[in-house]
């Protein structure tokens, strides 16, 4: 019995006044207390405060029995609730284990993960933990900003060596003989290599300093769909790729920036041409599922390993596929797509399996689709 008295928790002293605040603590709560993190536990149906720790009541300039009367809204004079809401539904219907939300405060950057507590007895709690990422983000801008300023030298010089290979290959200059031409042809496809992977650093730059424009307004995903793919189908047809549709919607009107979707789009559809055997087909989806609307792409590659799946949507980093092979890429594209879906709001998601091929996905939220068409008979149409 003294030992269960012994274990009362901090958790139990913010919901019990009766209980005092030196209240012996266990090993678990002797080390939160002591986390430079701040950590929140708080119910999921009143959002009243169970528990903060030592850091998180030092910022806030609250004690314990203050605490006790305080509710998460209250921890930010802009908090939105409805926002709130939104993003931690995933968490309470299962879609999701965790939410990791990056934000600026006028301090500083900083990152909160929040899980779901599942108690016997006392209810649903949410689990939040806000990480200073002042420092981090202080090291990776500097290590961008060298790459981002070494390519945007670069670049001028490679524009113009790309435009006078294009002029040599289509013989404005001089009719070149077989070796000559093929020479240029091998110059040529590496610029072009060399530009992409140019324009995704600087293009990943822009998006970490908030540079590139994400203005929101209505848009047709469907006909920002086909637009997209008729600038991916001489791609798909040099490597013997079909490009097919399928949807219930005729159109479907959503919330988001067409520039920035499309760049997803394309990138998505690159990746899956590139990965796709001779003769295969990637499959474009566009669902409406409980009020939001989901975006895949499909293809019949190798796929990705489990182990591998890590490293997805991480900069410079290529996950390796089923079959061990690597393609050419710069390790962004996947980083970037994940940069821009997270400042839509679209969460992205990726399901594959070794020689099963690979799904790339996004989903709209309810509260990002304006309209939808009334549903028709499903159809499936080559781009």
């Amino acid at each position: 019995m003294h030992q269960d008295a012994n274990r009362q928790s901090h958790l139990q002293i913010a919901a019990s006044p009766s209980l005092p605040e030196t209240e012996d603590l266990s090993f678990l709560e002797t080390v939160l207390e002591d986390l430079q993190d701040e950590v929140y536990v708080y119910a999921c149906d009143t959002m009243r405060f169970r528990y903060l720790n030592g850091a998180a009541r030092q910022r806030l300039g609250w004690t314990m029995e203050q605490a006790r009367d305080k509710c998460i809204h209250d921890t930010v004079a802009t908090f939105d609730t409805d926002a709130f809401h939104r993003k931690t539904a995933p968490l309470l219907d299962g879609r999701q284990d965790m939410l990791i939300v990056e934000l600026t405060f006028p301090s500083g950057p900083i990152e909160v993960s929040t899980k779901l507590l599942k108690t016997k007895g006392e209810g649903n709690f949410f689990l939040s933990v806000v990480r200073d990422l002042s420092r981090r983000k202080t090291l990776e801008n500097a290590k961008l900003q060298t790459v981002s300023t070494v390519s945007h030298e670069l670049r001028t010089p490679l524009t113009s060596i790309h435009g006078a290979l294009r002029l040599l290959q289509a013989g404005a200059v001089a009719n070149l003989d077989e070796n000559a031409r093929c020479i240029v042809d091998i110059a040529s496809r590496n610029t072009d290599r060399l530009l992409s992977i140019v324009n995704d650093i600087l293009d990943f730059e822009k998006i970490k300093g908030n540079k590139m424009d994400f203005s929101i307004a209505e848009m047709d995903i469907l006909q920002c769909l086909h637009d997209t793919l008729e600038l991916v189908s001489g791609i798909a047809a040099e490597n013997d790729v079909t490009l097919d549709v399928e949807t219930h919607l005729d159109s479907a009107t959503v919330l988001g920036n067409p520039d920035r979707v499309a760049q997803v789009i394309t990138n998505f559809a690159s990746n899956a041409i590139k990965y796709s055997p001779k003769g295969g087909t990637v499959t474009f989806g566009v669902t409406p599922k409980d009020g939001s609307i989901l975006f895949s792409v499909s293809d019949e590659g190798p796929g990705i390993a489990k182990d591998h799946q890590t490293m997805l949507f991480k900069p410079f980093s290529q996950a390796r596929a089923g079959d061990g092979s690597k393609r050419p890429g710069t390790g962004l594209g996947l980083a970037i797509v994940a940069a821009i879906l997270h400042r839509l709001e679209y969460p992205v998601d990726c399901a594959s399996e070794v020689g099963q091929g690979s799904t790339f996905s996004f989903r709209i939220p309810e509260h990002r689709v304006v309209q939808t068409d009334a549903p028709r008979t499903k159809t499936t149409g080559a781009a």
